[in-house]
This record gives structure tokens, sequence and C-alpha cells, in this order.
């Protein structure tokens, strides 16, 4: 799914309603658009509205309504990860970094436009090959790993990249080990 979170916002709902978050959203997959989601606090309350549909008066069902469940998790851990950077920043928290990092990260994961590049068709004309390894990759070798902490293995063993080795399993488990050790066992 990509999603790129444009705001949220909490409600209240009153003094005796159930509250619930608001996100705006541009979702830019099959079903591409400007999207809300309302999201309550109990699982599989999830509602979720194409904007420009919404400013036309449409609110009607199958003409204007999306799937919760299917946005229902992004949606959660975008609002999961708003609420732990607002507690670190009142409280003064030093995981701000890590938090915001982290943030960072779930919108490079889930937000990523998908323009439809063809990557190997763009090395094919440079008569080039590329392999791509991610953080899951890493997080195989040590799943005690962080997102942050497998993006930097990822970024030592391309700026210590040799030819000779190459990258692998190996190599990634070697810088992992240099960076931060010994895994747990």
């Amino acid at each position: 799914m990509k999603l790129k979170i444009i705001d949220i916002a909490h409600h209240r709902n009153g003094i005796c309603g159930s509250p619930f978050d608001v996100i705006l959203f541009q979702d830019h997959g099959d079903e591409g658009s400007r999207k809300v989601g309302i999201v309550f606090e109990s699982t599989s309350h999830v509602a979720v509205l194409d904007v420009s549909k919404l400013a036309e008066g449409d609110i009607a069902f199958a003409s204007n309504s999306w799937r919760g469940d299917k946005y229902e998790p992004h949606l959660r851990k975008a609002i999961a990860l708003r609420q732990r950077a607002i507690e670190a920043e009142m409280t003064g928290d030093d995981n701000l970094d890590d938090l915001n990092h982290e943030a960072i990260n779930e919108r490079n994961q889930t937000t990523t436009p998908n323009h439809d590049i063809d990557i190997d068709a763009l090395l094919a004309d440079r008569e080039q090959i590329a392999l791509i390894w991610s953080i899951e990759d890493v997080q195989e070798v040590r799943p005690d790993l962080t997102d942050k902490q497998a993006w930097e293995v990822l970024q030592q063993v391309k700026s210590e990249h040799d030819a000779t080795l190459g990258v692998n399993w190996v190599t990634l488990e070697w810088a992992a080990q240099d960076l931060f050790g010994d895994a747990p066992t």
C-alpha cells in the first residue's frame, strides 16, 4: 500500500462520544486519490472516503466507500508514530530523533508513489545491472536490529563494498557485527 500521510488530528468527540482520529492522506495505489480516514479506538472501526467525492456531495455506499480494513493497519501505525513523537517531545525524550527517523522510514516504506518506473529497462538501456538489498534482508541475519540500525548496516556495506566479496548474507552479518557487536543469543 502506497500512502502519503498529509495530516492527522485527534478528536475527543464531545464528553461522552467515542474519540477518533482523522487522517488526510494521498493514496498512490490502484485506487489513488486523496482520502480521509476516520479511525476509532476500537479495532475494525475505520471509515475511508475520497475527498473529491465528498466535496461533490457524494457519500453513497459503493460510490464513495473504501475498505477500512485494507487501510487500517497503515493508518493506525501512522497514528501510533505521531502519538509517540508527541509524547517524546513533551517529555524531552532523547529518542525523539529515533522516532522521527522511524516515521520517515515508515513514510518511505508506505508512501513512496509508484510511478511505474521499470528499473530493469533503465539499467538495460545503460547496459548495467543492480542487485537490491533491503533492511528486511539485514534483519533476516540480525532480527535484533531496528530499521534504523539495519539501514546503517546497508550504508556501511555500500561504503566498504569489496567487489571480490560482493554483497551477501555474510557481508551483511559482518557489517552488523562491526557496528552493533555480536547478535544476542
